[in-house]
């Protein structure tokens, strides 16, 4: 009450008046981000193709989204124990993630940001577009974990969210050895567990420097399976970008047409997607569940096995990552991207 003064309530929302700095955010079961600038809606109005048949090549590189590769990604992260966005294992975890891109041949860069506690800087990797490297198709996960309210305990994280951050290595991993039109960015954020601050340090400024983000896709939660349920993908937007929502699920009914994709709405948290979509660009989050996500999330048991128990879902949210991502970036017929990367840099 000392910190903040209430201008509204209902039900489902609160809005408040920050009244000093030691209003924090918090991003499950309560607030959810706290900025001091003005929020934007996504406005860019984009045809996205109409998906009416398989790629064979497509469907070849999907074929290639190895759950050894998905599990192996997932144990490491898990291995450090807590990954708090600004311990010294979050830190480690993004030299990590920094040496994995790097050795795919990307480019890749430290994005640090400002904010209190010393952060672990994003990690941005990039894969110039052969023919149009201004234009960027973006896939992203935090890589941070939270142990709710309790920074110094155990917070293995492996549902949320290594098993994200396998699903964009392994995507990295597979069309790294591909050349396409458009540009690739392969993004891990940091501090996504304390308000989303990471990501919402990136996008904006990627809207400051006015990119051509033409679609982000976030990975946030793939691994837990509630016992009983089929995969699925509980896919969570807001209406000013239902057309690449549609995009999606069009490619979804494409490549698995047995599977439900269904458009949700989901208010017990949130994730990166909004950054995005609050500086004006098209992002959208495909999500295990919001009915049976992991019950173990911000808990010392979300590890393998427990919390990560089906890593056929992984495979399924990876490939439909790809498989997003490869349609939107075009498969260039010129294999010149070492070119590229010396006349953009």
């Amino acid at each position: 009450r000392e910190n903040a003064e209430v201008l509204f309530y209902n039900d489902n929302f609160l809005i408040v008046k920050p009244l000093s700095y030691d209003l924090k955010p918090a991003k499950n079961d309560g607030m959810v981000a706290i900025y001091n600038e003005t929020a934007k809606l996504a406005q860019a109005k984009r045809d996205f193709p109409s998906i009416t048949e398989e790629n064979e090549l497509v469907r070849e590189l999907m074929n290639q989204v190895s759950i050894e590769n998905l599990t192996a990604s997932v144990q490491h992260l898990q291995d450090y124990e807590r990954r708090q966005y600004n311990s010294a294992q979050a830190k480690e975890a993004a030299q990590w993630l920094f040496t994995q891109f790097e050795e795919l041949g990307l480019d890749v860069e430290e994005f640090p940001f400002d904010y209190t506690g010393d952060p672990a800087p994003n990690i941005i990797a990039t894969q110039w577009g052969t023919k149009y490297p201004d234009k960027y198709i973006v896939c992203g996960s935090h890589f941070d974990s939270d142990r709710s309210g309790h920074s110094d305990k155990t917070c293995p994280g492996a549902d949320d969210n290594a098993t994200g951050v396998a699903t964009v290595l392994e995507t990295a991993r597979i069309l790294s050895e591909y050349s396409f039109e458009y540009s690739i960015l392969y993004c891990s954020f940091s501090a996504e567990e304390v308000g989303l601050i990471g990501s919402e340090a990136y996008a904006s400024f990627c809207a400051e420097m006015g990119m051509d983000i033409v679609a982000y896709f976030n990975n946030d939660m793939n691994g837990y399976l509630h016992e009983g349920n089929e995969i699925h993908v509980d896919l969570i937007y807001p209406e000013t970008v239902a057309s690449l929502g549609e995009y999606y699920m069009n490619v979804a009914d494409v490549y698995f047409p047995e599977m439900e994709v269904r458009h949700i709405e989901f208010t017990a948290g949130d994730s990166d997607h909004t950054s995005f979509n609050n500086n004006g660009f098209m992002g959208i989050y495909p999500f295990e569940d919001k009915d049976n996500y992991s019950p173990y999330i911000h808990t010392a048991e979300d590890v393998i096995g427990i919390s990560v128990n089906s890593f056929e879902q992984s495979q399924r949210f990876t490939q439909m990552n790809l498989a997003c991502v490869a349609h939107l970036a075009n498969l260039s017929t010129e294999n010149v991207l070492e070119n590229v990367y010396n006349n953009v840099k």
